[in-house]
Order: structure tokens, then C-alpha cells, then sequence
């Protein structure tokens, strides 16, 4: 199998990233991207003083993997030429029980409403989840990532 991603170079992530998170204090943090055009408050996990009320850092992880392997989806499967109804992933997730309590299993539940063949799926998440993004391939490098795919065709009538 080849390495190479045939994928247009603007689709790639080669950049580098910044962002500036900042404490704005009772558990509060703004990240902003190195613009400023972009921003997001998180606070701490309830327990370490954050209140419930916003993300906090692990939820937007979980968020930005399930959206990252989104967008790999959507976008492999608009080159072949389908553009789904829908699409849902559902994270599941455990951590080992010491410290840095890492994730050492995701699994995802992906539902795909689309006129999709099933084996192309398949390959298509398997890719997306080893290969097209970056913080699933994070994730597997600490702990497994498994999925499991169901198509809900669409019917005419």
C-alpha cells in the first residue's frame, strides 16, 4: 500500500499551530488562536475547579478527534462521490487508572446515512483513523482506537 496521501496539498497539515490559553481565574481559561480572530472559553473539570457550565480540556479532545475523524470522512467520501445525509460518532472512552490517566481504548460508533458501499467504508475509517487524522493517531500511540461503522441506506420512495 502506498504512503502517499492523494490528497491536494491544501488539505494537508504540515503547518505549525498557535495558540495562547489564558487563566481568567475561578477555573476559567480562554484559548485564543495567534490572530486573535478565534477564541474559546474552557474551564477546569468539575472537582478541580471548574463548574460544569463550558468544556473543559479533555472535552474539547474528545470533540476535536470526533470532528477531526468527521471531517476526514466527509471529505473522503465526497472523492468518491457521495455526499452523506448524515453523519454521528459516538466516543467511548476508558483510562488507565494512574497517572496521566491517558485513554487506553476509544472506541467510536460511526452512523453514516448515505447510498455507501459498506467495504469502502470500512477502508475509508480505517485510513482516516491511522492515517488522515492526527489526533486519532495520537490517541492509538498511547492506547487502542477501534470503531465500528453501521450505513443506514437511503430509500427511495
Amino acid at each position: 500500500m502506498s504512503t502517499e496521501i492523494p490528497w491536494d496539498e491544501s488539505r494537508k497539515e504540515w503547518k505549525p499551530v498557535d495558540m495562547t490559553v489564558t487563566y481568567n481565574g475561578d477555573g476559567a481559561f480562554t484559548a485564543r488562536t495567534k490572530s486573535g480572530e478565534i477564541e474559546f472559553p474552557m474551564e477546569a473539570p468539575v472537582g478541580m475547579g471548574g463548574h460544569g457550565k463550558i468544556p473543559n480540556p479533555i472535552q474539547y479532545l474528545i470533540g476535536s478527534m470526533c470532528g477531526c475523524v468527521g471531517v476526514k470522512i466527509i471529505l473522503a467520501l465526497g472523492d468518491n462521490g457521495i455526499v452523506p445525509d448524515e453523519l454521528a460518532i459516538a466516543f467511548h472512552g476508558t483510562r488507565v487508572r494512574t497517572m496521566p490517566a491517558y485513554f487506553d481504548h476509544v472506541h467510536l460508533k460511526i452512523t453514516l446515512r448515505a447510498d455507501a458501499d459498506d467495504a469502502m467504508v470500512k477502508n475509508i475509517i480505517d485510513q482516516t483513523l491511522t492515517r488522515l487524522c492526527p489526533i486519532a493517531a495520537m490517541f492509538a500511540e498511547v492506547g487502542e482506537v477501534t470503531a465500528e461503522h453501521r450505513i443506514i441506506r437511503n430509500t427511495s420512495g
